[in-house]
């Protein structure tokens, strides 16, 4: 994102330079077309480079949308209208590799689902043979609250977990002397604890899953850290949204732009579960090959094919805009020092 948004930068400036009408600057101009030239000129050689390949079978997903109303989820019988939105849409699991449920699915913590529910969940690696993701609550120890994900495999009863990182503040957090804040807004469960800055991909359905939740893909950098043991590197992205903060607005379709930037960075294929939208396939390059209308419920069947391999921004990261960041402020205030001593 930076590297692109300072090519943008320099590009608008290189135009704005070569239309300029100030006299004594047809060098400048002339060195202006040539950098736009270059840099859109290379821009469209590299998109026939396949940084990454395909690894493994591909995998049968199917990610459910509930469409639970965001006034009802937490209210006097949310409990009830989650489960009715989303248990019945488990039905046809068998027919899927990986189910996915959004961020957040349930509005009770793990520990404190009914029986039934708990069962409901299970029963998807256990009776339909199929690995399972969903967003839940988990309270551990008493008290403190982290923003999870848990992946059940079939034939095994050992739950794989990842816990939110990056938390949004009076949302997920409440930063000092903002309880009143808070408690004002009735928010719940608005005090929680960050995930480990590391932790390993999910190994379900012969996949490494790098999972985020919510805006933790905005950030590319914190991406690439999934990236931190070469040996566990992922081979597809999963996001889990609740966006039913946002209602129909323009939250949904710029959620679906940010997740497909993190696809083209890591050349990794992203599936997003979400409450009310974007819920989508998006392949490794970017594109989105399926995906449910917003604020309606359903299921999205799809295929997606996992990819290995490193790109350069896995490599190397935002160092290279950096660098060139400082060499172009190198070169400016050295033309300006020689412009003044000149005068």
């Amino acid at each position: 994102v930076h590297g692109i948004t300072l090519l943008g930068a320099l590009i608008a400036g290189a135009l704005a330079l070569i239309v300029s009408q100030r006299r004594g600057r047809r060098v400048l101009q002339a060195v202006a077309l040539i950098v736009v030239a270059a840099v859109l000129g290379a821009g469209q050689a590299l998109r026939g480079i396949e940084w990454t390949r395909p690894v493994g079978a591909p995998l049968r997903v199917q990610l459910v949308q509930g469409n639970v109303p965001q006034n009802l989820k937490f209210a006097d019988g949310g409990m009830k209208i989650s489960e009715e939105a989303y248990l019945p849409l488990l039905r046809d699991a068998g027919a899927a590799d990986l189910v996915v449920l959004p961020e957040s699915v349930l509005p009770l913590p793990l520990s404190r689902l009914p029986e039934p529910t708990l069962d409901a969940l299970t029963e998807v690696p256990g009776r339909h043979g199929t690995a399972l993701i969903f967003g839940i609550f988990i309270e551990q120890p008493p008290g403190d609250y982290f923003n999870s994900a848990v992946g059940l495999a079939p034939g095994t009863g050992i739950p794989q977990r990842y816990s939110k990182r990056h938390l949004v503040p009076f949302g997920e957090f409440i930063p000092w002397g903002f309880r009143w804040f808070v408690d004002l807004m009735q928010m719940p469960i608005g005090d929680q604890q960050r995930g480990d800055a590391y932790q390993p991909p999910m190994r379900l359905a012969g996949q490494r899953i790098a999972v985020n939740i919510c805006y933790e893909d905005l950030f590319g950098a914190e991406i690439r850290q999934f990236w931190r043991d070469a040996s566990q590197a992922p081979t597809l992205l999963l996001n889990l949204s609740n966006l039913g903060w946002f209602d129909d607005s323009l939250a949904l379709p710029q959620h679906l732009q940010i997740s497909r930037m993190r696809a083209l960075e890591t050349g990794r294929p992203m599936l997003r579960a979400t409450n009310t939208g974007a819920t989508a396939i998006i392949d490794a390059r970017g594109n989105v090959v399926a995906q449910l209308p917003y604020l309606t419920r359903g299921v999205l069947n799809g295929s997606i094919q996992g990819h290995g391999g490193d790109t350069p921004y896995l490599r190397f990261g935002d160092t290279p805009a950096l660098l060139l960041i400082v060499l172009m402020l190198a070169a400016g205030s050295l033309a300006a020092w020689r412009k003044s001593r000149s005068r």
